[in-house]
């Protein structure tokens, strides 16, 4: 005999409802908690939405420090050494380093060993370096020259010598200031220009093939942009320093959004400039006067943030330049303290 005949059985009719009622409830409550339960255990915690709260990437950790010492010498009195380092850059064999402070670039191994001088005596305020096909590419805005080097360190012809941008108004623009400059994967040299506070868009010859941007603070002008990174689809981010922002456009220079470091512990940005973006979409900045290193993911959030004003290790006196190398490895130029240091995971 089933439980509900019994109780048909021997509860009269008003009673039996009332039990039957009773029972349904419990039985109603008694499948919620075991639902709840299963959910909670097969389903886990969900996940936030991006715009609440985003999947943070782990902090590098310091490696080293490439500052031309050694056990014999001391960088500052030494012609291996750095003194206001300004940009760095890296090919498969060397790191590049502009050594501004006495107008030539120190070239060394991977792992800091000095290896030759470059353009000493030809270069003036090297400000921004990359290498690409067998290039290197130096922007020096008091020479107003992009000068390139062979991989020899042989100066080649230089690029953008003292000339004046061909506005699309027809008129005469101002002399070109380069103080960026990166070969995107369309084989193109883009060079940001804070004589005319525009980003130049050039093939391999120097002849301009377009610009965009122009002087103001409204979305897609620029006051002093002082870095770019072109990833390799083609966006182009720009460190906007005096407007405190990165704004990252197409291909074409068409505006599509920006980043001020709100959305973050560490508040907005004030002096961006050294700037690189890894393939996964993480993007690097230099806070220049936070003396700091700062990591986005491509909405805008921050990620982290480290460094302060200090001599320590991991710790910067107004940093710079940026760039990374294929093992992932992040190389900041400290330029107050002489040095470039080395973070990886």
């Amino acid at each position: 005999m089933t439980f509900s005949r019994f109780v048909l059985k021997i509860v009269p009719n008003r009673k039996r409802n009332r039990l039957l009622a009773v029972l349904f409830l419990v039985l109603l409550v008694a499948i919620g908690i075991c639902g709840y339960w299963w959910m909670k255990t097969h389903m886990g915690r969900q996940v936030a939405p991006l715009t609440v709260e985003t999947v943070k990437a782990g902090v590098p950790r310091y490696l080293y420090t490439i500052d031309g010492k050694t056990e014999e010498t001391d960088a500052i009195n030494s012609g291996k050494g750095l003194m206001g380092p300004l940009a760095v850059t890296v090919s498969s064999d060397y790191v590049f380093v502009a050594d501004t402070g006495r107008s030539q670039v120190q070239v060394y191994s991977h792992d800091g060993e000095w290896i030759s001088t470059w353009g000493k005596g030809k270069l003036n305020y090297p400000f921004a370096m990359t290498y690409a096909d067998r290039r290197l590419y130096v922007a020096d805005p008091n020479l107003m020259e992009l000068f390139v080097f062979d991989d020899r360190g042989d100066m080649q012809k230089s690029l953008l010598n003292k000339q004046r941008l061909q506005l699309t108004s027809g008129k005469q623009g101002e002399i070109i200031r380069p103080t960026a400059v990166q070969v995107g994967a369309d084989n193109l040299i883009y060079v940001s220009d804070v004589g005319n506070q525009v980003v130049l868009v050039m093939d391999s010859s120097g002849k301009i093939l377009r610009y965009f941007g122009g002087s103001g603070t409204t979305e897609g002008k620029f006051q002093y942009p002082n870095a770019l990174y072109v990833e390799k689809k083609g966006k182009v981010y720009v460190s906007d320093s005096n407007n405190g922002r990165i704004q990252i456009f197409d291909q074409k220079g068409q505006f599509l959004y920006m980043i001020n470091g709100s959305q973050g512990k560490s508040g907005p940005l004030a002096l961006p400039r050294g700037l690189a973006v890894t393939d996964s979409g993480i993007i690097f900045v230099v806070d220049v006067f936070s003396h700091s290193l700062r990591a986005y993911d491509e909405a805008g959030f921050e990620l982290w943030s480290f460094g302060g004003n200090g001599s320590d290790h991991g710790r910067f006196d107004f940093p710079n330049g940026l760039c990374l190398d294929s093992g992932g490895r992040i190389y900041v130029t400290d330029r107050e303290n002489n040095r470039v240091e080395v973070f990886g995971y």
